[in-house]
C-alpha cells in the first residue's frame, strides 16, 4: 500500500485488530504502544514477557518490527531502579527518557 494513501491507516488497524497483549495496548493509525503500571518499587515489570508475546504475534503475522522506532520509557520512581534492557533478536530496544506519541494533541 502507498504510504500517505487514505486506506494505509485502516488497512494497518485491520491487520493488528487481534493484536492483544496482558497489559494496556493503545492503537493508532500505525503507532501501537503497550503500557504498563507498576504500583510499587518490589514489584517487577512484565514487559520482557509483553514483548516476547507481541514478537510471537509478529512473526506469526508476517510482520516486522523497526527496532530504530521502538522505544522504552520508564516513568516515575522507576526510573531510579535498573531494570534490564528489553531486547529482540535485532538487538536492545533503546531506553529513553522522552518520546513523541503519535495521536496525542500538541
Amino acid at each position: 500500500m502507498p504510504q500517505g494513501s487514505r486506506l494505509g491507516p485502516l488497512s494497518f488497524i485491520v491487520l493488528i485488530d487481534d493484536l492483544r497483549a496482558a497489559c494496556e495496548v493503545h492503537k493508532f493509525v500505525d503507532d501501537t504502544t503497550f503500557s504498563e503500571l507498576i504500583t510499587s518499587i518490589g514489584s517487577v515489570s512484565n514487559m520482557p514477557s509483553h514483548l516476547t508475546s507481541l514478537l510471537t504475534w509478529i512473526a506469526n503475522n508476517d510482520m516486522q518490527i523497526d527496532t530504530s522506532k521502538t522505544k522504552e520509557m520508564v516513568l516515575g520512581c522507576l526510573t531510579s531502579i535498573t531494570l534490564p534492557p528489553l531486547l529482540t533478536s535485532s538487538g536492545a530496544i533503546e531506553r529513553v527518557s522522552t518520546f513523541k506519541l503519535l495521536g496525542n494533541p500538541p
